[in-house]
Parts: C-alpha cells; sequence; structure tokens
C-alpha cells in the first residue's frame, strides 16, 4: 500500500488507508482497458488469442508425446492469475453506492 506509514494508526485509519489503494488501484486498471494498446496486447492479445491457442495446444498428439502439457498448464495458469487480479481490483475497488449500502 505505497509508502504510508501505518503504524500507530487505528484499525479505521487502516480500513481508510486499504480502501484508497484498491479504489486508486481500479482507476488505474479502467484507465489502462481504456487504452487501445493494453487492449490490443492484454485483453485480446494475451487473455484471448494465447488462451485460446494454449487449450488448442493440449489436445494434439505433438504435445501430449513431447510431454508440453505441463508448460502449456502453466502458461494457462499464469493467465488465469492475472485475469483473477484484474477481478480483485474490481471487486475490491468498486465503491458501494448509497442503494449498495442499504440493501
Amino acid at each position: 500500500m505505497g509508502n504510508i506509514d501505518t503504524i500507530g494508526m487505528t484499525d479505521d485509519q487502516l480500513l481508510e488507508v486499504e480502501n484508497n489503494y484498491w479504489v486508486e488501484m481500479k482507476q488505474s486498471l479502467d484507465a489502462l482497458k481504456n487504452n487501445k494498446d493494453f487492449k490490443k496486447v492484454i485483453l485480446e492479445g494475451y487473455f484471448k488469442d494465447k488462451a485460446i491457442n494454449g487449450v488448442s495446444l493440449l489436445a494434439t498428439d505433438y504435445t501430449r508425446q513431447s510431454g508440453a502439457r505441463p508448460l502449456i498448464m502453466e502458461a494457462l495458469v499464469a493467465i488465469s492469475q492475472l485475469e483473477d487480479y484484474f477481478g480483485t481490483i474490481d471487486n475490491l475497488g468498486t465503491v458501494p453506492t448509497d442503494d449498495e449500502l442499504e440493501a
């Protein structure tokens, strides 16, 4: 959470620092998602194309016979982890509306 000195802070202050961290991360992620190069390289190239190619490779005889499946699986896990991290940022950085707080 940056270079903030959290020693001596109350629980409420610590929670506010953490909430601000996630809100700022979400704002940055949203800005990235609106960048055409990020969309092309990460959202389309990595999350979509590389994932589809990896899944397609798993079924080939060559992949099975060469023992390459574990390497392909690790690449797919890496894609999944980054997508999960982005989801965490979206979830923790979204400020609930007043209606959501009342529900």
